[in-house]
């Protein structure tokens, strides 16, 4: 019986991945959502999510590329704000690390979730971690959800210097999802708080004075405590605003380390689209939040 699971899922995988895109966005949703979007006239959050991934803005890919990405944040709020890096390149050898310090972060620039904590690299297999490495420059991100501004950015390994706590735990992450309605007002923002993401991993929303959210993404395990509230919070929702400004949504994650903010990366496609509301009507409400329809950065 397993055996036949598993052929008839792998027989599935290999239909969606054969799906021309005006099928694969429609089902995909469908999927996800148990309804039919409507993918060409946006309304939902949902569905500009997916009218993104499919129909990106040139500036998207820069903005997704960890590398590329580092010149828009130090214009737009300073580099003080940059998480140190100590180089990155295209293709990474043994010798590669005889560069590095004995602790450091490497990353893919081009992905999601490509991420490697090295703690100490004379107790690593530095000829493995290569191979990790140019394994994930080989890999074509941009097929899995189809996600088609990744397809823009080059690819590259990029270094950083490791922000860890006492014990060798990393930083939890604020990520800050930032709508701007295209009206004069405040952009609505609320905060998804995200703790041991590497073990018991969960996730909480705020809105922006700190109160619980009305809302959370489905599935997601919370936590049930109150944000945390370090000194840096404000620091991190400005800067956040300062760098969605240009755009209808954008999602900024942040950490706070030793007593500094530091924008870890930016996201336009949240969860590839398959972040679904709870309650629903969430999905509507901050649809009308997004700014629709986009033009920031088109043609650059």
């Amino acid at each position: 019986m397993v055996s036949v699971v598993a052929r008839i899922k792998k027989i599935r995988r290999a239909i969606v991945k054969k799906m021309p895109d005006p099928v694969y966005y429609p089902y995909r949703y469908f999927q996800i959502y148990g309804r039919v979007g409507n993918l060409a006239q946006p309304k939902r959050y949902s569905e500009k999510i997916f009218y993104r991934m499919r129909h990106p803005l040139p500036i998207f890919g820069m903005l997704a590329d960890k590398v590329a990405v580092r010149d828009y944040i130090a214009e737009a709020v300073g580099e003080q704000y940059l998480v140190p890096a100590f180089f990155s390149c295209g293709q990474v050898t043994r010798e590669t690390f005889d560069a590095l310090p004995d602790t450091f972060v490497m990353k893919a620039n081009h992905s999601a979730g490509q991420t490697r904590i090295v703690l100490d690299k004379k107790s690593e297999d530095l000829d493995a971690l290569a191979r990790i490495a140019n394994g994930w420059l080989k890999s074509d991100f941009s097929i899995r959800q189809r996600e088609k501004h990744y397809q823009q950015i080059p690819r590259k390994i990029i270094f950083e210097e490791a922000l860890l706590g006492a014990t060798g735990e990393p930083p939890d992450d604020y990520k800050f999802n930032v709508f701007n309605s295209g009206g004069t007002g405040d952009p609505f923002v609320f905060v998804q708080y995200v703790h041991d993401r590497f073990k018991d991993m969960t996730q909480d929303f705020y809105l922006a004075d700190g109160s619980p959210a009305p809302f959370s993404f489905r599935g997601l395990k919370p936590s049930g405590k109150p944000l945390p509230q370090v000194h840096g919070l404000d620091e991190m929702m400005h800067i956040s605003k300062k760098l969605a400004e240009p755009f209808g949504f954008l999602r900024v994650d942040c950490y706070y380390h030793a007593g500094r903010v530091y924008v870890g990366e930016l996201t336009v496609t949240p969860g590839a689209g398959m972040y679904a509301l709870s309650p629903p009507h969430w999905d509507e409400m901050l649809g009308d939040r997004f700014r629709w329809p986009e033009t920031a950065g088109r043609g650059r």
